[in-house]
């Protein structure tokens, strides 16, 4: 009986992270990438570039360490801009 009731805790936890988890995502998305893969694909100009929020760094590492976000490894031949 406490098996069963801890694995539908564990499973009502689990569920919740995720939503949780997909909420700051989702947020990320569209306020920080969204936004900053536009500007890029116009070109980059300076007049049109977007200001990214206060949290964006807070936002970016949680993701990075809740393993929601893995950045981009550049292979060792790729050119640094």
């Amino acid at each position: 009986m406490t098996h069963t009731l801890h694995r539908e805790l564990l499973r009502y936890v689990g569920i919740r992270w995720q939503r949780l988890q997909g909420r700051i995502s989702g947020l990320y998305f569209h306020r920080v990438t969204y936004p900053v893969q536009v500007w890029l694909a116009f070109g980059r100009p300076s007049e049109f570039r977007p200001q990214l929020p206060w949290w964006q760094p807070f936002v970016y590492r949680w993701l990075v360490i809740t393993g929601w976000y893995r950045p981009r490894q550049r292979p060792p031949w790729a050119s640094a801009d």
